[in-house]
Formats: structure tokens, C-alpha cells, sequence
């Protein structure tokens, strides 16, 4: 029986890493639905058929950049919060600007960052991924984290508050993004650029206020 020819003469994980690097930066450009087998073929140097052999197809190789950048942005975040742990325990608003800041740093930070914030965007209008794929690589991992922190700094919360005022905080930042990604698209010109510094104050003063409410509030 024939041996099955490698489609890529580089064979090795070479290839496989410039498909993904490729993969990665098409879907970023272009969404899912706009990107084609060959065009990321292309941008790797590959021939056609190296996809299905590395990945089985675009759509694996779409799961496939998720995960290695999910990972990647999940684990910045985290240990970002975790470090803050390390001693006492943090003031609120030190916790809520340091996730702040490690969440909106692709923002200002390298390409790759801004590229991974950009499939991202992409993700949540196109919606490819399996169901669970984002909390379980990012939001649940990202949020207990988030969780544990804000209580060291600002113990009294019940449970169901706690987790309100983490995806409150989240979905602000979730929305400096979009902004961001709208304008750099040309479809919001009326709206102002959000000035990142000024963005950031505000969404720090406005959660720990929100927190320290919730904890006043806790027995209403």
C-alpha cells in the first residue's frame, strides 16, 4: 500500500504553524464567512490540500486558532489578577484597573493582541465556535478569577451580586471593543474614538462604586 503523500514538501509543524499563523490573521481581516481555503493557503506559502491535512478543514483550523488565542489571552488576564493575590489583600480599585488594563491591552499593545481582539469581535457577530467553546476557554476561567479578586478586595457580596458586578465590568470593556472595531471599520465616524485613558478612569470609579452599592444593598 502507497504511502499518502505529505501535501506541503515542508512536512513538519513548520507548515501546520505558518497555516495557523495565516488562518489566524485571514479570519481576523476578513471573518469566517469571508475567508477561503486558499486564501490562507496562500498566505502560508502551502498548497491547498496542507489545511485538510493539518486541520481536517477551515472550520477545524478556525477552532484551532481559538483555542491557541483564547488560551493565550485567558491566561494574560488571569494571571494579571492572581498576582495581585499573591500578598494582602488588594484595594478595588487596583483590582478593577489591573483586569481593566489586561483586558483592553490589545487595544494599545501588539499586533497580535489587537489581531485576537479582532477575531473576537468577529466571533460574536459570526458565531462558529461550539456553543460552549468561549466560556469554557475564557469567560468561566476569566470570571472566577475576576470573582475571587473583587472578594479579597471588597469582601460582603452574595454570590449572585458578585457575578453581576464582574459581567457588569466585563460587558463594559466588551463594549470599548466593539466601539473600537466599528470605527476602525468606518461604520461609526460620528462617534467619537473612546480616549482610552479617560475610559479606563471612568470605568474604575463607576465599579467601585456599583460593588460598594451592592454590598449596601445586599439585604434589600
Amino acid at each position: 500500500m502507497a504511502l499518502r503523500a505529505h501535501p506541503d514538501p515542508g512536512t513538519s509543524d513548520a507548515a501546520r504553524d505558518r497555516l495557523l499563523t495565516a488562518a489566524a490573521a485571514c479570519f481576523a481581516a476578513r471573518g469566517y464567512a469571508g475567508t477561503s481555503v486558499r486564501d490562507i493557503t496562500a498566505r502560508a506559502r502551502c498548497n491547498v490540500g496542507a489545511l485538510t491535512y493539518h486541520f481536517g478543514g477551515k472550520h477545524k483550523a478556525y477552532v484551532a486558532v481559538f483555542e491557541q488565542r483564547l488560551a493565550e489571552l485567558t491566561g494574560r488576564r488571569v494571571a494579571a489578577l492572581r498576582a495581585l493575590l499573591a500578598g494582602d489583600p488588594p484595594e478595588l480599585a487596583t483590582v478593577v484597573h489591573t483586569f481593566a488594563l489586561a483586558f483592553l491591552a490589545p487595544l494599545h499593545g501588539s499586533a497580535r493582541g489587537r489581531e485576537t481582539m479582532m477575531l473576537l469581535l468577529h466571533e460574536m457577530v459570526d458565531g462558529q465556535l461550539p456553543a460552549d467553546m468561549i466560556a469554557r476557554y475564557m469567560m468561566q476561567p476569566t470570571l472566577a478569577a475576576l470573582a475571587d479578586a473583587i472578594d479579597r478586595a471588597c469582601p460582603g457580596l452574595s454570590p449572585e451580586r458578585l457575578a453581576l458586578c464582574c459581567q457588569s465590568l466585563i460587558a463594559q470593556l466588551v463594549h470599548v471593543l466593539q466601539v473600537q472595531r466599528l470605527r476602525e471599520h468606518g461604520r461609526i465616524d460620528a462617534v467619537p474614538a473612546p480616549d482610552i485613558d479617560a475610559t479606563m478612569h471612568h470605568i474604575v470609579r463607576f465599579t467601585c462604586a456599583g460593588v460598594r452599592a451592592s454590598i449596601e444593598g445586599t439585604g434589600a
